[in-house]
């Protein structure tokens, strides 16, 4: 078998791609065009480095690629891109130029190979594939084999192009990320704020929810891939906001109407004789002045609490409970809360006022006790709610949401006695006292 020449075996030779092929193709029409044109319509060396680096960084090589394009044009004359018969060849050693940069050999070819791909060199190869050249006294280049800048200066016109382009994408992509970022964290914070309202979030927040998952797992690849994002992000957020108003509204309403029910006092309510035995019914009346609602009724005399205890023979109807109870009882029988916020008790309006305190010092949904506003009234309510806080703070209740539910339940079924709840936790702290 006839042994084939040490030149013709394929590692002798230098890879062919399509790259390769395409950049082959254009300096050739370059330079049949370029003796028919004017020197002024070629890039200068500045233009063509500076037109190579945008290019190379748009397209997303690395930055020790970029630092080769600045080596190889410091090889450059201006002279060399004005000149059309030779063109801008330079024929720097590998070891020097992997000196100046500070990598091996290896790394370097590996770099010269991706530029190539990139359409930006390409190489004049001598038989003996070494580089060389030589300078007149101007300094134009006479004869040179090497690394070859000449499809910079062939493909400008292009680049510049490409290199605009690019830089306009970059600039949209990284505007729709950030409108994409601001609508996420808008939508989250709508879905987290009916989250509080709810305590827990309805069929059609979860639905949001999961439209907002599933657009925040897509990677976009282009800008306008992210623009349909951002566009289903503020689809998304208009519902919403719409849902969260909407919410608000119903909420609003609700208190509303709980603020203008009316307050049973002692005058309205059908008292026996027995009213003047056991109890002072005078402080039971309206603070109606300015147009403010009406106040709890309430005893002058912290010593008639005893014998409320004592000589309480009659079972309080419901509807009697807001007669029974008084700040001294109150603070009588919440010992827990006169301890932590003792400024609640000082005076019927604070008390009254003091419901979004007892729902945080409980983790009760404030939704729980607005349906309780509606049910007990507003000074039941706020009577249950602190009750619910308070066996809350000392242990007796585990689950502060269902307790204050349960004691609504027993109102719509007349069973519920707030006072007497309260006159026994009074006598067991002063027991325990």
């Amino acid at each position: 078998m006839k042994n084939m020449p040490i030149s013709d075996r394929a590692y002798a030779n230098r890879r062919v791609t399509a790259a390769s092929l395409l950049t082959e193709r254009t300096l050739r029409d370059y330079r049949n065009n370029r003796r028919n044109q004017s020197s002024s319509s070629n890039p200068s060396r500045t233009q063509a480095l500076q037109v190579a680096k945008r290019y190379a960084s748009a397209i997303g090589l690395k930055a020790a690629k970029i630092a080769l394009i600045d080596q190889l044009f410091a090889f450059s004359q201006a002279v060399d891109w004005s000149d059309a018969d030779v063109g801008p060849i330079i024929w720097p050693t590998n070891e020097l130029l992997a000196r100046r940069l500070g990598i091996k050999v290896s790394t370097l070819k590996h770099h010269l190979a991706g530029l190539v791909e990139a359409g930006l060199i390409c190489y004049s190869d001598h038989p003996t594939y070494q580089r060389s050249g030589r300078r007149d006294n101007d300094g134009r280049i006479i004869d040179a084999h090497g690394i070859n800048l000449s499809p910079i200066a062939a493909r400008y016109c292009e680049l510049l192009e490409l290199v605009d382009a690019a830089e306009f994408e970059a600039r949209q992509y990284k505007r729709l990320c950030n409108r994409r970022t601001v609508l996420k964290r808008q939508v989250a914070a709508t879905i987290e704020a009916a989250r509080l309202v709810l305590g827990s979030l309805s069929e059609p927040w979860n639905s949001l929810l999961a439209r907002l998952d599933r657009l925040l797992e897509r990677h976009p690849q282009n800008s306008d891939e992210l623009a349909d994002i951002v566009a289903a992000l503020e689809v998304l957020h208009t519902e919403a906001t719409e849902l969260l108003g909407g919410l608000y509204a119903d909420q609003e309403s609700a208190t509303a109407v709980a603020k203008i029910r009316p307050l049973q006092t002692t005058a309205e309510s059908p008292l026996s004789e027995s009213c003047n035995d056991k109890r002072n019914c005078a402080g039971a009346q309206y603070i109606g002045e300015s147009g403010a609602g009406a106040a709890m009724a309430f005893e002058e005399k912290p010593s008639d609490v005893p014998g409320q205890i004592k000589g309480k023979t009659k079972s309080a109807e419901p509807d009697d409970d807001l007669v029974n109870v008084s700040l001294p009882l109150l603070r009588s029988a919440f010992v827990h809360l006169s301890e932590m916020v003792p400024e609640v008790f000082e005076h019927w309006t604070a008390f009254r006022s003091s419901g979004g305190l007892f729902c945080r010092l409980c983790y009760i949904n404030p939704q729980v006790y607005q349906e309780a506003v509606k049910v007990l009234g507003q000074d039941l309510a706020i009577v249950a709610l602190a009750l619910t806080a308070e066996r809350s703070a000392n242990g007796s209740v585990a689950n502060p949401g269902g307790y204050l539910r349960e004691l609504v339940n027993r109102s719509r079924q007349g069973s519920l006695r707030l006072s007497r709840s309260l006159f026994s936790m009074a006598a067991s702290a002063r027991q325990s006292h």
